[in-house]
């Protein structure tokens, strides 16, 4: 008896081409230049970032993420020099869900913010001590700040694994009907 072929179309278990059938909607955000200087002794000149922008830019990342300008002065001024290359890719910058950060990173002319806070009841207890009203108050009024000079908002919480489904879902909820990109 010949041995018995599957039809591949009645199959319960997809392809693997159908897995990169959606690769279009998918971008690429590098963040070597940020994630890059977070550990210890961690420190690119403006030179070296510049060349490692334009190096991305040239690979064709669709997205560049820069230190946040208020975390200090040069990354600030690097964020400026960056921005002011020219380069194809969109530049965005990552930053705390605070207006003060905000306006700081709206000012380098970045093309888009990834606005973060700490959600778990550890984070609101012991890094920035607020509770959950206080956290959708803020984040709407920097999304919709963010989203009022016509940028790119990307919102995503801090220590998700360890928050309360419930109040992730009422966050999200929130800042999805601002219009956040991301």
């Amino acid at each position: 008896m010949p041995p018995t072929v599957r039809d591949p179309s009645r199959s319960s278990i997809n392809a693997p081409t159908s897995y990169l059938s959606n690769v279009s909607n998918f971008k690429i955000i590098e963040s070597t230049l940020r994630e890059g200087e977070q550990f210890a002794n961690a420190f690119f000149t403006t030179e070296k970032k510049i060349e490692i922008a334009k190096a991305l830019d040239d690979f064709g990342v669709e997205y560049l993420e820069l230190t946040s300008p208020a975390a200090s002065t040069q990354s600030y001024n690097d964020c400026k020099a960056i921005v002011g290359l020219g380069l194809k890719a969109k530049i965005l910058t990552h930053v705390r869900c605070h207006m003060d950060d905000a306006r700081l990173a709206v000012e380098t002319g970045v093309d888009g913010l990834d606005v973060v806070i700490g959600t778990s009841s550890y984070l609101r207890e012991f890094s920035h001590g607020k509770d959950m009203q206080y956290i959708i108050d803020t984040a709407t009024e920097v999304i919709q700040y963010i989203k009022g000079e016509g940028l790119e908002v990307r919102f995503s919480s801090e220590d998700s694994f360890r928050s309360d489904i419930v109040d992730l879902l009422n966050l999200y909820r929130a800042v999805d009907k601002l219009g956040v990109n991301r």
